[in-house]
């Protein structure tokens, strides 16, 4: 018992001595920190005095030159537009375009991307105008390519023999005066100044001309749309007299700029002093034990930020120990602070004593982020990399989340009895499967490692199923056996799991294997049709060649008799040929046994032809052709003899099938991406054919078979539209017979 007690009261003096050490360590912390901070703060006074010794001309500056130059392309406007109504851009701008319309309303993207460009620059160039008449910048213009005139100067300006007369300018009165010229070529020379450097000035200026051009010299092209570019034009045939008053009295950037001319010396010396006392801060923190900082409540906290948030934190610091910090300088001295302050708040008295406090707060901030960033690395070494990652980092977190909850699933899976039904369990791994995945997915380059971690975990889950999963396969496999077999009406009812989707497929091969079937058993139906139709179309012509050569055979016939037979043999031979030749076209069409000579040919003339060669034939049938057809050319790349072959077959179709006395139409479509060729008529008697087999080999209008022809005519068409990649398309509303061909350019 005895010792007990004295242990116990050997853990209380401890952590009492541990608590008072922690406290005393905190204390120390934040010493460093605050003294830190005061160590800034009075190196105000320093750096003042010292940026106020270096004399910085604002007019020998880029800035100054800068708002020079932009004013000058608006009072270069003021002096070359005729009327008010005339834009910027139509006179400083060279804009060349081939835009793309995508229909007669409505421009493309493109388009609209242009003309914000140009509102843009029209805004701006106003903008420069406005600063001209409103600001402290006093000038005076005169445009020797017209004679224009204008100014704000106090004052008579003369401009005689291209010399200027300043002589009844009162100079006293500017702290600043300049005379810019810009000669025919656009370029700039600088006169008589006073206030400024005028070689520093001319630098400056063609250093803004230069800036002006790159962000007004676009371009956009794209092969689609089309293209557009924008270039700025040159400031020509002016001379300018700029001055800036003693007395400012406008708050401009030429005011700000007079103020603050010194500005860059505060940024470069408050950086300066703000990075040595940081450095000075980062050995303390180097040095600092941290075993003495982990008895820290203080640090405690701290280290439970997680390292891509420290990130953030040290980065704003670095930003505030840098540039910023010499204008926070510069405003507290200058009282520009308080200025900000009263903006927001008008009515707002800020105490130079509170100013001073923001100060402080600012860089103890920062130097707190610096001493602490610096003991976090520390701490990360201490405590082990992998370790800190893990409980610190949020990268870690997310990782060990994912571990946690694939551990506590599998235990889940585990427990399964695949004798009952399980589908909440399987909605809910697939949720937390599809979490997982959706982190492991933002992990970037990291994920790679982690799924392989993760595919390894998935393994024993998946090993479970493995029994379930042989059960499905085997069922599966024994429907496609009797597939094989030939029944084609196996039916597999029940669900098949992860073999659901092959059900599916199975059922379409079975379609499929039907369809097949229906095809074959079609196949040879067309086959019994094509004996029958061959026979029948090549009979004909046949025995009336042989009819009429045994009556040649008579040595009484007469002569005209004989002309007569000849003729008609003639007529029959010719009819045989065209047969026998639409036969072997159409088999090389079918087999795809055909070479096509490609080349740029114009449809349009193409069916002029066709139409010219066959005008004899619509004559005959009493038709009238309405064409309507573009003016110019359309080329399209094709086979110019199958083209007019297809064409021709269409064509002889409308007069062997078209109503006599009708019109017939032909209308040649071009649109973006392709041509369009529709051929229509009215038929001569009912149309009750079928609209899908009609263009099938010896597949005639006229069932009877009437008329002349193979059945071939619209097979041979569409196998040649086709065989160039085109579309051919047969409809029929009422008796309108309708053919379709597409074309792709």
């Amino acid at each position: 018992m005895k010792s007990n007690k004295e242990s116990e009261k050997f853990k209380e003096k401890y952590k009492e001595e541990y608590k008072s050490k922690g406290i005393i360590a905190m204390l120390l912390m934040i010493a460093i920190i605050v003294t830190a901070a005061l160590g800034m703060c009075s190196s105000y006074t320093t750096i003042n005095k010292t940026a106020k010794r270096v004399k910085v001309n604002y007019f020998n500056e880029y800035r100054f030159a800068n708002v020079m130059t932009d004013i000058s392309y608006g009072l270069y406007y003021d002096s070359i537009k005729e009327n008010e109504n005339q834009n910027a851009s139509d006179l400083l701008l060279d804009i060349k375009k081939n835009i793309i319309e995508e229909s007669n309303e409505y421009y493309t993207y493109i388009e609209e991307e242009l003309n914000e460009n140009i509102g843009e620059f029209n805004r701006t160039i106003l903008g420069w105008n406005n600063s001209a008449n409103f600001g402290n910048l006093k000038y005076y213009y005169y445009n020797t390519a017209n004679n224009k005139t204008n100014t704000t100067l106090n004052g008579n300006v003369k401009f005689e023999n291209n010399n200027i007369d300043l002589s009844g300018v009162n100079k006293d009165e500017y702290q600043f005066y300049a005379v810019v010229n810009f000669d025919n070529n656009g370029n700039v020379n600088v006169g008589e100044i006073i206030g400024g450097d005028k070689e520093r000035l001319k630098s400056n200026i063609e250093g803004a001309l230069i800036d002006i051009r790159s962000d007004y010299d676009i371009s956009y092209s794209d092969y689609e749309e089309g293209y557009y570019n924008i270039k700025i034009n040159p400031i020509k045939n002016m001379t300018f007299v700029y001055a800036v008053p003693k007395v400012l009295n406008a708050y401009d950037n030429i005011k700000w700029g007079v103020e603050n001319a010194d500005i860059s010396m505060y940024e470069s010396m408050g950086a300066g002093v703000a990075f040595i006392i940081a450095g000075i801060i980062a050995l303390i923190a180097l040095i600092f034990p941290i075993k003495k900082a982990k008895s820290t409540a203080l640090f405690k906290g701290i280290v439970k930020i997680p390292f891509e948030i420290w990130i953030f934190i040290i980065g704003f610091a670095i930003a505030a120990l840098g540039p910023l910090s010499g204008q926070l300088i510069k405003a507290t001295l200058n009282g520009d602070l308080q200025v900000i302050f009263t903006e927001v708040i008008p009515s707002l008295i800020i105490p130079e004593r509170v100013i001073w406090i923001f100060n402080f707060i600012i860089w103890v901030l920062s130097y707190a982020a610096v001493f602490f960033f610096v003991l976090v690395i520390k701490y990360v070494f201490n405590v082990g990399v992998i370790e800190y990652i893990k409980k610190r980092t949020i990268f870690g977190i997310v990782i060990m989340f994912c571990f946690r909850i694939i551990k506590r699933t599998l235990d889940e899976i585990t427990k399964v009895d695949l004798r009952e039904k399980n589908n909440k369990l399987i909605i809910k791994v697939l949720v937390i499967n599809a979490v997982i995945l959706l982190l492991i997915t933002s992990i970037w380059f990291f994920g790679i490692p982690v799924v392989i971690l993760y595919s390894i975990v998935l393994f024993f889950v998946i090993r479970k199923y493995v029994d379930k999963i042989s059960e499905k396969y085997s069922k599966l496999r024994e429907a496609t056996s009797k597939i094989a077999k030939g029944n084609l009406d196996v039916k597999i009812e029940e669900d098949l799991g992860l073999f659901e989707p092959f059900k599916n497929d199975l059922e379409k091969i079975q379609d499929g294997f039907k369809k097949a079937v229906d095809e074959e058993v079609k196949s040879q139906k067309m086959k019994t049709d094509l004996i029958s139709n061959v026979s029948h179309d090549l009979k004909t012509p046949l025995t009336a060649i042989i009819t009429y050569a045994d009556l040649l055979k008579d040595e009484n016939l007469s002569e005209e008799k004989r002309k007569q037979y000849i003729e008609t043999l003639d007529r029959k031979a010719q009819r045989l040929q065209v047969l026998i030749e639409d036969l072997f076209e159409m088999s090389k069409a079918t087999s795809g046994n055909i070479t096509l000579n490609i080349e740029n040919i114009d449809v349009i003339a193409l069916m002029k032809q066709t139409l010219l060669e066959l005008e004899d034939k619509l004559e005959e049938a009493n038709l009238s052709v309405r064409k309507n057809m573009p003016e110019g050319k359309v080329i399209l790349p094709l086979d110019s003899q199958r083209t007019f072959r297809v064409f021709e077959n269409l064509v002889i179709n409308m007069t062997k099938y078209a109503m006599p006395n009708t019109r017939v139409f032909i209308d040649i479509i071009e649109n973006k991406d392709n041509v369009e060729i529709i051929m229509k008529n009215m038929a001569a008697e009912e149309i009750t054919f079928n609209v899908d087999t009609i263009a099938e080999r010896f597949v005639r209008g006229d069932e009877s078979r009437n008329t002349e022809g193979s059945g071939l005519g619209l097979a041979i068409a569409k196998s040649f539209v086709e065989l160039q990649g085109g579309i051919f398309n047969i409809s029929v509303d009422g008796d309108l017979f309708k053919v379709k061909i597409v074309f792709v350019k």
